[in-house]
């Protein structure tokens, strides 16, 4: 063995031109899946953070209005299943939400992301705080002293990592709270977003606790060990059933939804993961086979070596050996190296991948020991793979032919032209399938730009604000404030118009209402539904979306509902809306009133407040690659939210009011906090972020797949051509042009390239299949990316051809027939 490495090395070092070829075409193979391997790893195969995480699942209400499987939880429901349920050690409920932050010490205020959980999340999990101690039940009721737990982050940031941290307060949304733990800086559930983590019931006045019918939270269970998913979706499917039972006309559950917790974290991510997999390993294996063509070339100029090995005594085994060995010395070079590129890759994937730094610990890709293990076995794998077809064909020849072969240049090592003509084959179409997974993400891309909004996204600027409950506790006031502010921001020099909303458009659903059509009768527990959104009278000129039918709201029209003022809101609805519920009549002037308000009507006795449409809209997607959903407007100066976004359009560069705009806010409250300031044209690109990533990763895969099948069926037709070079002189001197010559050598190579494109014609029609879900717009068997793919491979593979041709005229028959 020692021998083999030697002369392995040595002769390597002589082929500086194949060996650096080799080593890096196997560097990048085995650098990307490495890295892909790690993320999968992060994402899907490593065990959670968690005490016993295979005991951990997710809860979810189904079937509320409809077929939904996956619906957040109302309190009522979670407080029913947390005291009924007996499959499980304990159950939690959480939901996030942003506050403004400042301690004692009068700092600047900062928006931060907080946690509202039950004060048993942490014992659910299976965590102890680094400092301090957890939320005790004393702390998670309604009106009990603040308590809060903090994250590690913030600990340094605020506290400098004081050990003295406990006990200390903290102001959030204006209310004192005392610090009493710090969570270790790897605790990052629900997200890494999170600093702040505040009891739940703290947040929940007694009559909202009690609600079945406001789906808003999250719910987390610990099995018992006893109990298995059946089980514990059987009980609680009976919990919810008799409740919805008793009461038919609540938007309440008819059963349960229970699924793992890590499955249910990473189901957003599983399938982009297994197909970015999959991609890469087709890199991969191209690669390979790559290598092998050029390994199996170069034993096929070394037929007289292996000839002169066996007259002298060497086994077939002994020949294999020796050159196995130097391709796991190609393996294992091209691993070490590859290793060195995964990191970087992964760092790379991780700056670029939308969302992960709110997902990985740290937002940092820890490539740990599996990974290198990972890297390894695909290095070794890898050089056994290349090596042991050549070192085979290599090996069994005869001496007699294998000396005979060696004094002239001939068609001996027929089969192994074959054999390399089927290894092109499979590049080119391997490679073919790339190209047409990258262009249908492509297609798909473009498709999701080609959507039409319904919203202004030239000149326009948003950013976000919330109202401190403790400085505004009344409706009128945050109704006052949000006038006030929208007339300043007006006089703004370069503003055209401003509209307040409360949610950024393009941003997601935000928030769905069940509503029902006053006059029309109803089914229990059957409920139509449309998105919600509370905007000021400036929004639709500020978004520029079109009135259809109707007017728009007015200041007259957010007058509150109390008792001076009727007891009659107004409403604008989308056009989906109009045509699904009004179909064939006119919708000004119906009246719609809304499940939630209905219910509190029951439990509290106060009257459900009805509204009348008073216009019609044009439609607005919830983010470009969603279809258009019903959505109707509710008077913000009437709803009063605790937050708004602010929608300015303006006549110059969006960013060039930012300043201003952000200090007439400030002037009008120096404490508020404002967040996410960014113009349209960013919004719209965090909306296609992943899509835009996964096609990126797609079309860099392919372009490497492409340029490493290039390569292969340049070095075949190359090495033909050094074969040849006796044949070629002979033709020409017999009269053959070199328009003949290039044609012969080009064809030498098109045909396996041919031969690829349609086996990969085939393969990427059977494949692109598995893409479905990433697709918009685009079918997977869409016809412009399968009629454009192909002509761009030909031509890249008539480049790769043309330059030995193109080498092969310039052969001076004279030259070619003296070196024989």
């Amino acid at each position: 063995m020692g021998q083999d490495l030697r002369y392995a090395l040595r002769g390597l070092r002589k082929s500086p031109a194949f060996t650096l070829t080799a080593i890096l075409s196997l560097a990048l193979g085995i650098g990307a899946n490495t890295a892909i391997f790690s993320l999968v790893n992060a994402f899907l195969l490593r065990p959670l953070p968690f005490g016993q995480p295979d005991r951990l699942v997710m809860l979810y209400e189904r079937n509320v209005a409809g077929n939904e499987t996956q619906m957040g939880l109302a309190p009522g429901n979670f407080l029913d299943w947390q005291a009924s349920a007996t499959s499980f050690e304990s159950v939690s409920a959480y939901l996030t939400a942003t506050s403004t932050l400042a301690n004692d010490a009068g700092t600047e205020p900062e928006r931060v992301v907080t946690c509202g959980c039950s004060a048993n999340l942490l014992s659910t999990l299976g965590v102890s705080p680094l400092v301090g101690r957890a939320l005790s039940a004393a702390d998670d009721r309604f009106e009990a002293p603040g308590a809060v737990v903090i994250s590690y982050s913030l600990w340094q940031r605020h506290f400098n990592g004081s050990p003295d941290v406990v006990g200390k307060t903290i102001r959030l949304s204006e209310q004192p709270a005392s610090v009493v733990g710090v969570m270790p800086a790897t605790f990052t559930f629900p997200n890494r977003a999170v600093d702040i983590w505040v009891p739940l019931l703290t947040l929940l006045p007694p009559a909202q606790q009690i609600r079945h019918d406001l789906h808003f939270l999250q719910m987390i269970g610990r099995l018992r060990a006893n109990a298995d998913l059946a089980r514990a979706r059987a009980e609680l499917d009976g919990i919810a059933t008799r409740y919805k039972s008793a009461h038919p006309n609540e938007s309440t559950a008819k059963g349960a939804t229970v699924i793992p917790l890590q499955e249910a974290l990473v189901s957003g991510v599983r399938t982009p993961l297994l197909i970015l997999l999959s991609a890469v390993s087709c890199v991969l294996l191209i690669a390979c086979v790559n290598i092998a063509n050029l390994l199996l070339t170069r034993a096929g100029g070394r037929a007289r070596e292996i000839g002169i090995r066996f007259a002298l005594g060497a086994g077939r085994a002994r020949i294999v050996r020796q050159l196995i060995t130097e391709s796991l010395v190609l393996g294992l070079a091209g691993g070490a190296l590859g290793a060195a590129l995964a990191v970087w890759i992964a760092r790379l994937l991780v700056a670029r991948a939308p969302g992960a730094d709110a997902v990985l610990p740290g937002g940092t890709l820890r490539l740990d020991p599996v990974v290198f293990v990972f890297a390894t076995i695909v290095a070794v794998a890898t050089g056994i793979a290349v090596g042991v077809v050549p070192a085979l064909r290599g090996s069994r020849g005869e001496i007699s032919n294998d000396l005979r072969e060696s004094t002239r240049s001939s068609t001996a090592g027929r089969a192994h032209g074959r054999f390399r003509d089927v290894l092109v084959t499979a590049e080119v179409g391997l490679s073919l399938m790339l190209l047409v997974a990258a262009g249908l993400l492509f297609h798909s891309f473009s498709r999701v730009y080609d959507v039409h909004a319904g919203v202004r996204i030239d000149h326009t600027l948003t950013m976000g604000t919330s109202l401190p409950a403790a400085r505004y506790p009344s409706a009128q006031r945050r109704s006052a404030f949000y006038a006030e502010l929208a007339d300043r921001l007006r006089s703004v020099p370069g503003v055209t118009s401003v509209g307040l909303n409360s949610c950024t458009p393009l941003t997601g659903g935000c928030n769905a209402l069940f509503y029902y059509i006053e006059g029309r009768p109803f089914t229990p527990g059957t409920f139509l539904t449309a998105f919600e959104r509370s905007v000021d009278p400036g929004y639709f000129t500020a978004a520029g979306i079109q009135l259809l039918r109707g007017r728009t709201f007015t200041k007259e029209d957010g007058v509150g509902f109390d008792a001076q003022h009727p007891r009659l809101g107004k409403l604008v609805i989308s056009d989906a809306l109009a045509r699904t519920n009004f179909p064939n009549e006119d919708p000004i002037g119906k009246q719609i009133f809304f499940d939630f308000e209905l219910q509190r009507q029951r439990n509290e006795g106060t009257p459900a407040p009805r509204y009348e449409v008073i216009g019609v809209v044009g439609d607005v997607v919830t983010t470009l690659d969603s279809p258009v959903r019903p959505m109707l407007y509710r008077p913000l100066l009437d709803v009063a939210n605790g937050g708004a976004s602010v929608l300015v359009h303006t006549a110059v560069e969006p960013t060039a009011v930012a300043a201003s705009v952000r200090d007439e806010i400030r002037k009008l409250d120096p404490a508020l906090v404002v967040f996410g300031v960014r113009t349209m044209e960013e919004v719209v690109g965090r909306s296609t972020s992943d899509r835009r990533f996964t096609m990126l990763l797609f079309v860099s895969f392919a372009a490497l797949a492409v340029l490493l099948a290039a390569v292969g069926l340049y070095g075949v037709v190359s090495y033909g051509v050094s074969q040849r070079t006796t044949e070629i002189g002979i033709r020409m001197a017999l009269g053959a042009g070199s328009g003949d010559v290039s044609r012969m050598v080009v064809m030498q190579g098109m045909r396996p390239a041919l031969a690829g494109l349609v086996l990969g014609l085939v393969g990427a029609g059977l494949a692109s299949r598995v893409l479905q879900t990433l697709l918009f717009g685009v079918s997977p068997i869409d016809p412009l990316t399968f009629a454009a793919v192909p002509p761009l491979l030909l031509a890249i593979a008539v480049a790769a051809c043309y330059v030995p041709a193109w080498r092969a005229t310039r052969v001076s028959p004279t030259i070619a027939l003296r070196s024989e």
